[in-house]
This record gives structure tokens, sequence and C-alpha cells, in this order.
């Protein structure tokens, strides 16, 4: 499949859209070197960074109104690179082409980082925690019953914290904070309803690399649930260079 063929399966999702406001989250990428395989350099990188500008030139055309957002992983740097990295923000070389390829205006892309989404999804959730604290149940974080976006194996868990969950769609209790420290759903929910809110999104249209595929669901449910997100999610994953369509249960 090539990339005309892609971008015709990503439009055949919203061809029966009329006047919608669609979001499009697309080219996400990681900026701490130790995360080097998901750089923008990376080959699902590039694909949905490439069909999220196919998707937006498309979307112009029809009688709908796109935007489209490139969201940032800068949480692995130390904070005052954070901050000259927003300060001073340039777009990866790699993606630069993709644009000047396209003829794309660089002003028309809105880029988001996820340290500022994790501030921000810590303090909504204690807005929320004192508003309706019936919505959530507080175990021990050591609780091996709890669930999280990625294998309990694999995340990076606070011992001996209070972890703040609410019932997950497996029927386990899924972890939004832990100790201090916001999840990735939570902040992924944060995100969603941001832009939600600043785009006054119909639709929000997710590419991204497939690693993210439970981190992305997790987080739709986790902005349906705490934020109370009614907005339509049509969820596209790169693998490598290929590109499938998932929609999740919950949604339906």
């Amino acid at each position: 499949m090539n990339t005309i063929d892609k971008q015709h399966e990503i439009m055949n999702s919203v061809k029966q859209c009329t006047n919608k406001n669609i979001s499009i989250i697309a080219g996400h990428y990681c900026v701490a070197d130790e995360l080097e395989d998901l750089s923008s350099y990376g080959a699902a990188e590039k694909l949905s960074f490439e069909l999220g500008i196919h998707t937006y030139m498309q979307l112009e055309k029809t009688n709908n109104t796109p935007t489209l957002t490139l969201w940032v992983n800068d949480i692995g740097i130390p904070k005052e690179q954070r901050k000259l990295l927003k300060e001073n923000y340039q777009l990866p070389h790699n993606y630069q082409i993709i644009l000047e390829k396209h003829g794309f205006d660089k002003n028309i892309l809105n880029v988001l980082f996820e340290s500022t989404f994790r501030n921000k999804s810590s303090v909504l959730f204690r807005k929320a925690y004192k508003k309706t604290p019936d919505k959530f149940k507080v175990y021990s974080s050591n609780d091996k019953s709890l669930a999280r976006c990625i294998d309990n194996s694999s995340c990076k868990i606070e011992k001996n914290k209070n972890a703040y969950a609410i019932d997950g769609p497996d029927s386990k209790p899924l972890v939004m904070k832990e100790g201090p420290n916001p999840k990735c759903n939570l902040i992924l929910g944060t995100l969603f309803r941001g832009i939600d809110i600043s785009n006054n999104a119909n639709i929000i249209l997710n590419i991204f690399n497939n690693i993210y595929i439970n981190r992305i669901r997790l987080g739709i449910f986790v902005a349906h649930k705490l934020y109370d997100l009614n907005t339509e999610f049509i969820n596209f994953f790169c693998d490598d260079d290929e590109v499938y369509n998932e929609q999740f249960d919950f949604c339906n």
C-alpha cells in the first residue's frame, strides 16, 4: 500500500462528515536520546506526520474545518533543556523537508509539548478529585491488581505511594496518578480535552505509531470518564510503512 492508498483509507473514514471541525494529531515523536528509535526519523513517525499533512490538505478541499497538531514528547530531557526547546523550537529537519515537499505552511501546524500537559493534568486531576472524589479509588501502588498503560512489569511504578484509579475498560482499576506523577493515560486524556476545547472539535483523528495503541486507547477512555468528553475519535496506527484503523469498543 503506497502513501496515496493509505491516505485514501484515512479519508474514507471521514468521507461522510460535513461541516465538522476535525482535529488531526500526527507525527508524535520523542526528543530524548535514549528514545532514538521513537524520534522523528523513525519510519512510523515519518509516515504519521506525512499522512497528517496529506489528510489536512485533503480536508481543506471539503466543507469540513481541519486543524493539525504535532505532539512532542519532551519529558525525558532535563528541565532546562525542555525550557530552551520550547522557547526556540525548530521542526526536525526531515519534518521540514516533508512540509516543503507538500508546500505546507508551517504556521498552520500547532506544536504542543508533553511536559506542558503533564503539568496541566496534575492540576486538573486535583480539581476533579476535590469536586468528585467518588469517581476515584485509592490503592497502594504496590497492589498487583492495578492496570497501567503498559504492562506493569515494563512500567515505572512508584513504590509505596498512593495510586489514584478509576474503574478501567478491562474490569481492573486503571491508575491515572501514582504519588505525584500522572500516568500517560491521564496526560493523553488531558491533551484530548485541550484540543477539544481549543478547536471546538467534533472529531479527533489520531495518527500514531502503533507502539502507542494501548496508551491512546486508555487516554480516550480517561477523556470520556474523567472529562466527560463526547468527541468522536478516529484512530489510525502506523507499523513501519503500514497503517491500519482501530476503534475501541467503549467508544461505540
